[in-house]
């Protein structure tokens, strides 16, 4: 429970930054061209470190990593309060980015090193359901509490405030440590059978089956990037507003979140690649029918993409772990993160511009093609079936 609160609090902070930046930088004068580029200064940590990270987590346990992301994206966002103009905010949004990429890799290295092998599923399930009530309770809490120093100008909230509120959910996730790191300095020590040999990303990625793990997860958390900046497309051309937007985003969200209670028993009875073949083959066929239908028709869309979206996640991450030895789990989940953020700045750049010139509907299919490409690798894999001993969906 007390990585649930912590992953919980960090993604609020997270989600809450990366609403206020925006509107930061517009009050800065920033153009549609910087805002691109501080959108993508958020991953570009991960594409150098992630793999560092993930050596690091497995050398020095996952709490350590986290307590020290948690300070560097306090760092962040305090040097954005502290010091104005465009250059400082872009610095402080990749130092942001990089706090948090700490803070997810040590939290998913934490995960592997203490979940027994057939639990693992329904304990990342766990972590990342409790970072969906993170990114569902962060943008409102930000929003409403900068909305109130505003002076009545709900489109120009005090940014001031919205990243206090961020730093503070920053600060509430840190005593978790004190509770988390005794249980991974045990469980290094369990670990430690001598010198472990350290992999080169390509030896890793080399591990059978492995890439095809990597591949199907970039293939679902790059549809969750396409969905945040092209549905608000779809809405406009169909005349939705956007508040109405945010419902769905958010029934998106919670259905995520549900799909992900009792996953391990859903394993236990049906397997990793079943599961996946329906998840996927879901998101898959709402993003077809996006394009074609409206609002009330949007609402069943984003049950199935929540249902789709929201189970392959935890999947991944355990069917990487499932594949790697346990001295090299942090660093799989580093890789994993690297692909993940490679797929988050490139792919939809080439959705974009390929598929842009179709409208909505172009770029929607496109993307239910890729998803359509994953499906085909998880056909052709072998996940295995958890051997799972009596449910457990929680750890501490």
């Amino acid at each position: 429970m007390a990585l649930s609160f912590q992953a919980t609090l960090t993604q609020a902070s997270w989600v809450g930054v990366r609403l206020m930046i925006g509107y930061r930088a517009l009050d800065e004068g920033a153009g549609p061209a910087f805002l691109g580029l501080l959108a993508s200064s958020f991953a570009l940590p991960a594409l150098v470190a992630a793999l560092p990270a993930g050596r690091a987590a497995d050398r020095r346990g996952g709490t350590v990593l986290v307590f020290a992301g948690l300070l560097i994206a306090a760092a962040g966002i305090l040097s954005m309060l502290l010091v104005p103009g465009l250059t400082v905010l872009l610095l402080a949004s990749m130092l942001v980015g990089f706090g948090h990429l700490l803070v997810i890799v040590g939290q998913q290295s934490f995960v592997a090193h203490v979940s027994r092998a057939g639990s693992r599923d329904g304990a990342f399930g766990t972590l990342t359901a409790a970072a969906s009530v993170g990114q569902l309770i962060g943008p409102p809490a930000v929003t409403i509490i900068a909305s109130l120093g505003a002076n009545g100008n709900s489109a120009r909230p005090d940014t001031t405030l919205g990243l206090l509120v961020c730093m503070g959910f920053s600060v509430l996730a840190l005593p978790v440590y004190f509770r988390l790191r005794p249980i991974d300095r045990n469980l290094r020590r369990l670990r430690r059978t001598g010198t472990q040999e350290i992999q080169s990303a390509a030896a890793i990625f080399r591990t059978p089956g492995l890439w095809r793990s990597l591949l199907v997860s970039g293939a679902v958390l790059v549809t969750v990037d396409l969905m945040y900046a092209f549905v608000p497309v779809w809405a406009t051309e169909q005349g939705i507003s956007a508040t109405a937007v945010g419902l769905l985003l958010a029934l998106r969200a919670g259905i995520s979140v549900v799909s992900r209670i009792g996953l391990t028993r859903l394993i236990a009875r049906f397997g990793r690649k079943a599961l996946l073949v329906v998840s996927i083959s879901a998101a898959a066929l709402g993003l077809l029918a996006l394009p074609l239908v409206g609002l009330h028709g949007a609402v069943i869309v984003m049950i199935g993409l929540g249902l789709g979206l929201g189970i392959p996640q935890p999947i991944t991450m355990a069917w990487v772990i499932s594949l790697t030895d346990a001295s090299r789990h942090g660093a799989a989940l580093g890789l994993r993160m690297t692909v993940n953020r490679f797929a988050q700045i490139t792919l939809p750049i080439a959705v974009g511009t390929f598929a842009g010139p179709l409208g909505v509907l172009g770029i929607f299919w496109v993307n239910a093609a890729v998803l359509a490409g994953a499906l085909v690798i998880v056909a052709g894999s072998a996940t295995g079936k958890s051997s799972i001993p009596p449910p457990t969906d929680g750890y501490s």
